[in-house]
């Protein structure tokens, strides 16, 4: 069995670290993470206030303290994967953690991330997340129809956006371009949709400078609660019937949305939103034997990611691999084959076909 995980991991690593011709760029190595004989690890997030940072500052702690030859931290990351993936190129990031549509634009190439080579592999299923997209109930706004010719200011994505460009933009715009345009809405003509990151979208629609805000967030962020003390708002409605249209343009899914979450935000009938996975990655190119020694540390510590915060509390081995498009890095893969995971074998079959 052992010759077996051998052959197959070594043809997924074979896959893993092999770069497309078609990016031109050279990578700098992750052997600058190495200190002699120790690891220093430094994992993106995303902003201050979100869940990313609880996680990853709670498993780089784990990891420096069981883990002798490594030293993790966990950096804040206001613009997600635009700020990591070029972190990553550049090898000043060990991993991170994004929503489900930056990692599989950055493992292809494409969108914001055309042309250039992001060595990011899956790690873990880490949580599910859901798209809040709130307005002011003092609006009038209860549904996306209403925002027709509206001219609400919304906040939502953190790099300005071009409507020529459209390979340029980041997830936050993607998912509120799907959602308009699914409803007949021209988030160019209709709205005016802002550049602000989730933290500073928070702050700008609580002190009443904008009129709504979309940003991905799991149950239970402190900061949305705050939002909900300082100003009234309301969860904006989709049309279940337009939830076709919305998915076939964006990885998102519509189900409802749990109203005991937070309890003072107003949520209308029907009471759906749009939900989408979120993973932990890894460098690509970091050694196998690391890569399986951080994953299995973090199974066997998982409580500590659990406790950090409530959108954390289902992560589990068994879903691992839940919803992942883009390969598993070979020592992660290695452990999850050990134990069995779901879709492990489905995964060393496919990398041993492609190799």
């Amino acid at each position: 069995m052992k010759t077996l995980f051998k052959g197959v991991l070594g043809l997924a690593l074979g896959v893993a670290v092999t770069a497309s011709p078609a990016f031109a760029q050279k990578l700098t190595s992750v052997d600058n993470m190495k200190r002699g004989d120790t690891w220093e690890l430094v994992f993106g997030s995303a902003s201050a206030t979100g869940t990313y940072f609880a996680g990853m500052s709670a498993l780089t702690a784990m990891l420096s303290e069981k883990m002798p030859n490594v030293r993790a931290t966990a950096t804040i990351s206001p613009g997600s994967a635009i700020e990591v993936f070029p972190q990553l190129q550049r090898a000043e990031r060990a991993g991170g953690m994004h929503v489900s549509y930056d990692l599989d634009l950055g493992y292809k190439g494409e969108g914001p991330f055309t042309g250039k080579e992001i060595p990011v592999r899956s790690w873990f299923f880490a949580q599910e997340a859901v798209y809040n997209v709130f307005v002011d109930a003092n609006s009038g706004v209860t549904s996306v129809y209403d925002l027709k010719g509206s001219g609400m200011k919304i906040g939502g994505p953190v790099i300005p956006i071009s409507k020529d460009h459209p390979e340029r933009w980041d997830n936050a715009f993607a998912f509120i371009n799907a959602l308009l345009t699914a409803h007949g809405i021209d988030p160019f003509e209709d709205v005016e949709v802002l550049p602000y990151n989730t933290s500073q979208s928070i702050e700008e629609l609580g002190n009443g400078n904008i009129g709504g805000l979309s940003a991905s967030r799991a149950y239970g962020s402190g900061a949305i609660t705050e939002l909900s003390t300082r100003r009234k708002v309301r969860l904006l409605q989709p049309d279940p019937e337009k939830a076709a249209a919305v998915e076939a343009a964006f990885p998102a899914y519509m189900q409802p949305f749990d109203p005991e979450i937070y309890p003072m935000i107003e949520i209308p009938a029907p009471g759906m939103a749009f939900f989408h996975g979120v993973y932990a990655v890894l460098h690509r190119d970091l050694p196998d034997d690391l890569a399986y020694d951080l994953t299995k540390t973090v199974w066997e510590n998982i409580d500590v990611l659990r406790q950090a915060h409530p959108a954390f509390k289902n992560v589990s081995l068994e879903t691992a691999l839940k919803g992942v498009t883009v390969p598993p890095h070979p020592g992660a893969l290695r452990y999850y084959l050990e134990n069995d995971v779901p879709g492990a074998q489905d995964w060393a079959d496919k990398l041993a076909s492609e190799g």
